[in-house]
């Protein structure tokens, strides 16, 4: 009697089992093939960011290892019911006393702290060969390359005692030391360091620098790229309500709003923006209607596209093609006033022919022009510079 209800309980169990392992294999089948079949999104409002798209195929791709790297961040940030998984993580982990959630540290002071993972060697190698072949290809071309320090990597006094993190310093060394032999490397920690008790550099809820920060950076590249421009600049808030990024993605709790910024110069140059890939142009740089939406931030330029081009009246000759992430936004409006034409790439939309667009447009400088979070883990920008997207 006793065995034959063991074996009848272990035959309910095995029912039990084969059902709920069906039903796991049905959820993630299913899900899989929602994230095959539903159109990509290009943007997160939670997380007021860019997505990824479908990496780009090839032999290159496949043999370097950044067609992976791009389908893991695709399959990560097209993931169905993605939002509602990550508030969910989020609040449980509120709940439970952490200080890091999905990637952000809450620091001591009540601001927020993006965390920051050292690249694999073959990653690092891969950027700084493909900036060095870039730079063989176009011999006569000025290049730089600015890659600032997040706020980690500054403000590390502001973080919890425990929060042990890669150190991005050692990736930035070593990334200005293998293209230096190419580029002139704009390394801003210097002066950053020496601001950090005087200036906001950084937004308290989102993972940019501020106006502030890019205004000290610009200066650094106006040393080093030889600008001769003699404008002054004089801030003005535009925002002062701005819950930024890492409050959406951590769920973490505001603790106060940040302030956007916004710099005049003396004299406003003439220039045109052109949005290449919408068709469409207009006077400026700025767009104000941004202001009342979810994600401020966008004021500059309404956010990233494959490609802009600004075209100013300027008397001079130089041109400069940037390429660049959601940082540069705040910062490109100083340099206008010294090139007659800057084109902008953002390299994680951009498909057109790279060489055909140096060749045809005559650059005389390029500017590489990133926060060290978004190039470490950055799986475009390779294919970008070998033209083979």
């Amino acid at each position: 009697m006793e065995k034959r209800t063991r074996k009848s309980f272990k035959r309910i169990l095995r029912k039990y089992y084969r059902f709920f392992g069906g039903l796991f294999v049905v959820l993630i089948f299913g899900l899989a093939i929602l994230n095959v079949c539903l159109p990509d999104q290009d943007y997160s409002v939670s997380e007021k960011r860019s997505l990824a798209k479908f990496p780009h195929l090839s032999l290159s791709a496949l043999a370097d290892g950044s067609f992976m790297d791009g389908m893991e961040d695709w399959t990560a940030d097209q993931f169905p019911i993605r939002d509602r998984l990550m508030q969910t993580k989020a609040k449980l982990s509120i709940g439970l006393g952490a200080i890091r959630s999905q990637d952000v540290y809450r620091c001591e002071d009540g601001s927020l702290m993006e965390s920051f993972t050292m690249p694999s060697e073959s990653a690092i190698s891969g950027q700084t060969d493909a900036i060095k072949d870039f730079a063989a290809r176009f011999p006569d071309v000025d290049l730089y390359v600015c890659v600032a320090p997040t706020a980690i990597s500054v403000m590390e006094q502001s973080l919890p005692k425990s929060v042990l993190t890669d150190d991005q310093n050692l990736y930035l060394d070593r990334l200005f030391a293998d293209v230096s032999s190419v580029s002139t490397p704009v390394d801003v920690r210097e002066t950053f360091t020496a601001n950090k008790g005087l200036t906001e550099l950084y937004y308290h809820t989102d993972h940019h620098w501020t106006t502030d920060a890019a205004y000290l950076a610009w200066q650094e590249l106006y040393k080093a790229m030889h600008l001769d421009s003699n404008l002054s600049y004089s801030p003005g808030v535009v925002c002062n309500t701005f819950s930024g990024s890492l409050i959406s993605a951590s769920g973490f709790p505001a603790e106060r709003y940040d302030s956007i910024k916004v710099y005049q110069p003396t004299e406003d140059p003439l220039y045109t923006l052109t949005y290449d890939t919408e068709k469409r142009m207009t006077a400026s740089v700025y767009c104000p209607e941004y202001l009342d939406s979810t994600d401020p931030y966008q004021i500059f330029f309404g956010g990233n596209y494959p490609k802009l081009t600004i075209r100013t009246a300027q008397d001079t000759n130089r041109k400069l093609l940037i390429f660049k992430d959601s940082y540069a936004n705040c910062l490109i409006p100083f340099l206008i006033p010294d090139f007659a034409q800057i084109t902008i790439i953002d390299a994680r939309y951009y498909y057109d022919d790279l060489d055909m667009e140096m060749l045809s447009a005559g650059y005389t400088d390029v500017l590489f022009l990133y926060n060290a979070n978004t190039l470490a883990a950055d799986s475009c920008l390779v294919p970008v510079l070998k033209n083979e997207q």
